[in-house]
Parts: C-alpha cells; structure tokens; sequence
C-alpha cells in the first residue's frame, strides 16, 4: 500500500489530526526511526503538522550514523527492526548524544520487557496506535523538565 503525503490522500483519522494540531512547537528536530517505510512517512507528517522538524529514516545504523553529525532534541524509535532492536539503538544513542530525549513506538511493546527498555535508557514508552497529542505533550512535558532542570 502507498501512501502519499498530501493531507487529501491521508487516512480520515489522520486528516482529522491535522485540522486539530493546533499547539506549535519552537521548531524541536525529531528523528524518527521504523523500519516501516509507511510508519515514517506517517509519523513524519503528523510531527510536521505539530510544528517540529523531522528527519525519518528506516535504518538505525543510519541514524547512528546522522547523530554524529546533527543535532536533534527527541527521537522516536520502533522497537522492532530487522537490523537492530530499538533498545540496542537506544542504547547506541545514549552513547553519543546523552542528553537527547529518547521514546520508543512500537506496536510489539508486549514482546519487551518494560524494565530492559527502561534501563536501556528510554524516556517512554508508547504503544501503536497512538494519538500523536499523547505523545507530542509526553515530549513537551520532557523538553520543558529538562530546560529547567539544565
């Protein structure tokens, strides 16, 4: 199934979500990553329509890779890919950018033990389907913590 990404040719639900994403964002970079080429095409727009800037990508080595040369305030992981589970991507992550914001999205979250997860360095955690509002506001609520804290 292709999806296209003007908002006519997404699904109903989504379309809805694009009229209702009315919270702007300063401009926050989010990378998100799934091996689901459809997922980050989806979750690429629906960040968009909220205001942040997004790259998507569907390889964490290539994501790895990006990070040692871009900054970005979030990432949103799926947990399972062929080519690396999202805890080991986590894991990776922390390693060269520490403080960044870390969430992983996955529809399998029940094949993951929500401890491991935890200690593999994520923020939260997030099940598919999701109203993107829920995770937009976890982010905020994370973003805004850390600015206070740091």
């Amino acid at each position: 199934m292709r999806i296209l990404l003007g908002a006519e040719n997404l699904p109903l639900f989504l379309q809805s979500h694009l009229r209702r994403c009315q919270k702007k964002t300063m401009r926050r970079k989010i990378l998100v990553i799934d091996d689901n080429t459809s997922q980050c095409k989806i979750l690429k727009k629906l960040f968009e329509s909220c205001g942040y800037a997004v790259v998507a990508l569907d390889s964490p080595e290539e994501a790895l890779y990006l990070l040692e040369w871009k900054d970005f305030d979030v990432i949103v992981t799926d947990l399972r890919m062929p080519w690396m589970d999202g805890a080991e991507f986590c894991r990776r992550s922390r390693n060269i950018r520490p403080d960044m914001l870390i969430y992983a999205l996955s529809g399998y979250i029940h094949e993951f033990d929500r401890k491991e997860l935890l200690e593999a360095g994520f923020d939260g955690i997030f099940s598919k389907p999701i109203r993107i509002e829920l995770l937009r506001d976890a982010i905020e609520d994370d973003l805004k913590r850390n600015r206070l804290a740091g």
